[in-house]
């Protein structure tokens, strides 16, 4: 793995932290975006009515987002249809699928890796899945709350990477939103 392609381009505290009109005028029109802990807490499916504003809001930016998650299609289906968006389950990030799955399932011809955004929680999942494609990476901090034994799985994943991760370079908490080009 490498370890410098796993630091994000932006590192935010949450989805609801990202300036969208900044990465559209960047050049960023489509946004791929994890599920669980990234955008809900894990295995929740109550999608809050700020989230459903925050799609409509990327919407009307002019980014259009997808869902690309691990999550079964029963999980991912219900978030998918509520925020009015494409989806893909089972998605077995980070080393499955190539540009063309995605481009084709959730976006269109247009969708391209420098104009295309991954946004997640996790280094070894979402960090280098996008690293692996080509596109801009940005990570959250992962959403609380959900099944305690998947969410103490998913931490002692995220701090084993980030315990060899150079902290000159990525320290949890320092949030910075990084630069294009």
């Amino acid at each position: 793995m490498r370890l410098k392609g796993i630091i994000p381009h932006t590192y935010v505290q949450s989805v609801y932290s990202l300036d969208y009109l900044k990465l559209y005028d960047s050049g960023i029109r489509y946004a791929i975006f994890d599920i669980d802990c990234t955008i809900l807490p894990f295995d929740d499916i109550k999608i809050p009515l700020d989230l459903k504003d925050l799609f409509d809001k990327i919407k009307e930016i002019g980014i259009t987002p997808g869902l690309y998650s691990n999550g079964a299609f029963k999980r991912v289906l219900p978030v998918g249809e509520a925020l009015k968006v494409k989806y893909m389950a089972n998605a077995r990030k980070p080393f499955y699928g190539d540009f063309s799955l995605v481009k084709y399932s959730l976006f269109g011809k247009e969708c391209k890796t420098d104009n295309t955004m991954m946004v997640g929680d996790s280094f070894y999942l979402d960090m280098l899945f996008a690293d692996r494609l080509g596109f801009y990476k940005v990570m959250v901090d992962s959403v609380k709350g959900g099944h305690w034994v998947k969410t103490l799985a998913n931490s002692i994943v995220q701090t084993s990477i980030y315990s060899v991760l150079p902290k000159d370079e990525f320290v949890y908490g320092k949030y910075y939103h990084g630069k294009r080009g």
